[in-house]
């Protein structure tokens, strides 16, 4: 259980960006959010869960952009060998929080550090595994961060990045319909509309899962490339031929229509495996 020093700084923090960012006030949403950051037990997006089904938990397991350690003391509680960087200072200050007000962290204290994902401050294939949750879309050089999660991982190792894919019509972060990659100004008029701040556009990175598998192909052609969502959806596909006896060009346009109205309200994730050969 948090003490009320910890709890009360993080949810500080948490509402204070959300506001100022993005122009959220639901504080049922909000505290959601801190529960699930704050919970250091429970694997609640089932992370774990998947690296262990997959056997990639017993590696040596980078997390870039730890945010306040979810996943990282999630990961060290299970006797994992998890390590993390974070950029933002008042989420290392947290876990420095957490790791005094409860003694049983103490011996990982120096799992979590500062540092960017454009300069990751490790030795060359040290990792068996580099994941990055939900922070592709708001580093400065996208392409840099790549580069170093191909560098500081093993030949035979993966690379996990999970990120909002912006090809639909849904922005996460404002929790609104906004068009990706729209004209900046139009953009910042309907916020402007609708009372929202745009300073959280600054830290947006509108990308999509067709440009990062487009990069890693041009640049690091040695590399094997799973588009998770890409594969889930195809075998939904050939399920749905199989069960209804269509042709697949009526399933898969239906599916995608779907997918269409769906993006609508909400994002779907990009899930990409990286295998480094």
């Amino acid at each position: 259980m948090m003490s009320s020093k910890s709890k009360q700084f993080i949810k500080e923090h948490v509402y204070d960006d959300s506001l100022i960012n993005f122009g959220l006030r639901n504080e049922k949403y909000l505290n959601a959010v801190i529960d699930a950051l704050s919970d250091f037990d429970n694997d609640l997006n089932g992370r774990w869960r998947e690296l262990e089904h997959f056997g990639d938990a017993d590696g040596c397991i980078l997390d870039m952009a730890a945010g306040v350690g979810s996943f990282v003391f999630r990961g060290l509680n299970r006797g994992y060998n998890v390590y993390g960087v974070e950029p933002e200072k008042w989420k290392l200050e947290y876990i420095q929080m957490r790791i005094e007000e409860e003694p049983k962290y103490f011996g990982f204290r120096d799992r979590v550090k500062y540092g960017l994902g454009e300069k990751l401050d490790f030795k060359d294939h040290m990792f068996d595994v580099v994941c990055t949750y939900q922070t592709l879309e708001h580093v400065q050089d996208v392409a840099a961060c790549i580069d170093e999660l191909i560098r500081v991982t093993k030949p035979g190792g993966k690379i996990l990045i999970q990120a909002p894919d912006y090809c639909g019509f849904f922005e996460p972060h404002y929790l609104l319909p906004l068009l990706p990659n729209f004209n900046l100004a139009i953009t910042k008029f309907f916020l402007r509309f609708l009372n929202r701040p745009s300073t959280g556009l600054k830290s947006i990175n509108w990308i999509t899962s067709n440009e990062i598998i487009s990069y890693i192909g041009e640049n690091y052609p040695g590399l094997k490339i799973i588009n998770v969502r890409e594969n889930h959806h195809n075998k939904n596909v050939k399920s749905a031929m199989m069960k209804y006896h269509l042709p697949e060009f009526f399933i898969r346009s239906c599916l995608n229509f779907c997918k269409w109205i769906k993006s609508l309200r909400h994002c779907e994730d990009m899930y990409l495996v990286i295998r480094k050969l």
